[in-house]
């Protein structure tokens, strides 16, 4: 920890050290980007369109400083004429025997400096966070770590970065940001594979505002079922890495879940992700139950396994084998609000249906229960939402027919949400919600304007053309160009193609299946209730093969389980 300290001190030593000192702008810190020789300063987006005067104070390392031509020192008052997004404004001054040409530049996104060498284990660092309408700036203790499975490999350049500030003695420091939540855990999603870097940020935020709250919110005040944040620009070691989204984790504090009680090891609220596609995970073939933090393509989120040494998969287990032994017998629904918090459900699969949000059909997905020891229903949240809206898994291919905007729901292979849709009941009343839905939020103009005015957001303020500047052609791109209001253009003509489709021929409503009726205790299906039908119900009971049918025609006592008890009330109906 000592080694690491020591490395991070130094690099913020040389990063404030360096001829290019961080600027103080009316009162807002700006920092040097050391790869474009501009420094970028976050001030109210009020201040744009209109002549911006401030104080300009700098360290005596900056001599014969001239802005726009006009000599300046320390101190002295500044008026950057009509200031503009991506706007630069001339900066020349002495370093030695040379003159050095330079820029300031105006944005009003916050600005967060990062410094440090991040790797998938925590380095500890000191960090700065400027906000646009504060000039209160002061570095930051924090612990961080590269974070993500296929954006973290060997050779990917625009990481994403998971942050937990500390005290001086590394104890948690829960810090606020951008008007959200204080907590000491936040999140840098750098929308490293999105050709639009917006994604993940409006999608989930379309979530927040669409999705039924968890069933349990009606009892309990600031439910959260999804993330929330910030658009930031990011700089590390003194330059600039690009637009990020600065969000807060889905955790306990969010879904207001029950604290395990570690005076008594129990267990209470419980959260677990899907982080990768397994059958497991589409709860189509569970597998063998684990003791440890993954059980295979699930992680136990919370608690934290490595503080209690003990892992509770007991409610998604269940459900997991509920929808695997429902769907093999044909029951379908029976049931499934036990297990699972339906009306979230119902708007999970019209939100990723919508979107073809094919990364989160099965995997990227978060189940919470509130109090493992009172009720085992999950509920669902949706997480890293950048494969949608026509976007591919790999920029190595372009636009192939698995994201056309025409495409059926092939794709939806996650058993209890696939039951819910091929059940008529279930199946007329997404669609009934889905309806209701498309006059609101799901309106085409209404999706269309969310990403258009995130993408104008950017623009306006000059953080478009930076990102562009710095990440176009990058392997991480597979050396295509970034363009991100061409990626709009394409995403309008996505959804406006894509949701008249799923007008007309996806959510549609299902005829109510005409189901042959059969005499209660008719388990063989001959037309008669006698000792024929107790030897075929035995024979399922002890592992017999039956279709569908018979095992609803087994089911005498109509419990929604085949076991001795629907013997004795087959016996009772025989002897009636």
């Amino acid at each position: 920890m000592k080694k690491q300290l020591l490395l991070t001190m130094a690099l913020v030593l040389a990063a404030v050290t360096a001829f290019g000192q961080t600027l103080n702008i009316g009162g807002h810190r700006a920092p040097w980007d050391t790869l474009n020789n501009v420094w970028l300063c976050s001030v109210p987006q009020s201040q744009f369109g209109n002549d911006f005067t401030a104080t300009v104070s700098f360290g005596e390392e900056l001599q014969g400083v001239f802005i726009d031509g006009v000599a300046v020192t320390s101190g002295d008052e500044v008026t950057f004429r009509d200031l503009q997004g991506g706007k630069l404004y001339n900066v020349t001054f002495d370093h030695g025997d040379s003159i050095i040409e330079a820029a300031i530049t105006f944005t009003w996104l916050p600005i967060v400096e990062l410094f440090g060498e991040f790797t998938k284990e925590y380095s500890y660092t000191e960090i700065f966070i400027s906000e646009p309408d504060s000039t209160n700036v002061e570095p930051m203790k924090a612990k961080i770590k590269t974070r993500g499975i296929a954006t973290n490999l060997p050779g990917q350049h625009k990481l994403n970065y998971r942050i937990k500030f500390i005290n001086d003695d590394s104890t948690k420091m829960n810090r606020r940001f951008f008007g959200l939540r204080k907590d000491n855990n936040w999140i840098l999603d750098a929308g490293q594979l999105d050709f639009l870097r917006v994604r993940n940020r409006v999608s989930t935020d379309l979530w927040l505002d669409m999705a039924s709250q968890p069933w349990y919110a009606d009892t309990i005040a600031n439910v959260r079922n999804g993330s929330r944040g910030q658009m930031v620009e990011v700089m590390l070691n003194g330059e600039y890495r690009g637009i990020y989204n600065m969000c807060e984790p889905i955790d306990r504090k969010q879904l207001k879940l029950e604290r395990y009680d570690a005076s008594t090891r129990t267990f209470h609220g419980g959260i677990w992700m899907a982080y990768r596609w397994t059958r497991n995970v589409a709860m189509s073939l569970p597998t063998q139950r684990t003791s440890q933090v993954w059980w295979n393509g699930f992680e136990m989120k919370y608690p934290d396994y490595d503080e209690i040494r003990r892992s509770n998969w007991n409610a998604l287990e269940e459900a997991v084998w509920y929808s695997y032994n429902s769907d093999q017998a044909g029951t379908i629904i029976d049931s499934l609000d036990y297990y699972f918090d339906i009306p979230v459900m119902k708007d999970y699969l019209i939100f990723i249906a919508t979107l073809q949000a094919l990364d989160n059909e099965s995997k990227n997905i978060y189940y919470a229960c509130h109090d493992v020891a009172e009720n085992h229903r999950l509920t669902m949240i949706p997480w890293d939402l950048d494969i949608c809206l026509g976007q591919n898994y790999s920029p190595d291919v372009n636009k192939p027919e698995i994201v056309k905007p025409e495409r059926p729901l092939d794709w939806i292979y996650h058993v209890p949400m696939a039951n819910l849709w091929k059940y008529w009941k279930t199946h007329n009343e997404i669609v009934a919600r889905y309806k209701e839905l498309r006059k609101t939020v799901l309106s085409t103009d209404s999706l269309v304007n969310r990403y258009r005015n995130a993408i104008n957001n950017l623009d306006a303020c000059g953080a478009v053309a930076r990102e562009e500047a710095r990440w176009s052609g990058d392997s991480d791109l597979a050396g295509k160009p970034l363009d991100l209001n061409a990626e709009m253009d394409y995403v309008e003509n996505w959804l406006r193609l894509r949701m008249p489709y799923l007008d007309e021929f996806v959510f549609v409503e299902m005829d109510e299946p005409i189901e042959p009726e059969f005499q209660r205790g008719d388990v063989n299906g001959d037309g008669e209730v006698n000792i024929a039908d107790i030897n075929a119900l035995i024979d399922i009971i002890l592992g017999g093969q039956a279709d569908a049918a018979t095992r609803k025609r087994a089911d005498v006592n109509e419990d929604n389980e085949i076991n001795i008890a629907d013997v004795n009330a087959l016996i009772d109906i025989i002897l009636g």
